[in-house]
């Protein structure tokens, strides 16, 4: 078996010095829909019905949580 030496290729990179461009960063904030009097009299009327420290009334609330953020988000904007 004969080995063959064909050479080596060197490729030289310079580094390019060229300023990276800014960027911009936006927020996209979810869109709330109100909840009118009523629907808030029912679920209010509803949450109280619920046993103590019910699954349910930690989801309400961390959806009522959820929507605060929001509403903060777009004012921030």
């Amino acid at each position: 078996m004969k080995l063959l030496c064909v050479g080596l290729l060197f490729v030289i990179c310079e580094p390019v010095e060229e300023p990276m461009p800014a960027q911009t960063m936006i927020a996209v904030c979810p869109v709330i829909a109100p909840w009118s009097a009523d629907y808030q009299k029912r679920l209010a009327a509803e949450l109280r019905r619920l046993p103590p420290a019910s699954a349910l009334e930690g989801a309400v609330a961390e959806a009522l949580s959820l929507r605060d953020q929001a509403r903060a988000c777009a004012a921030g904007r």
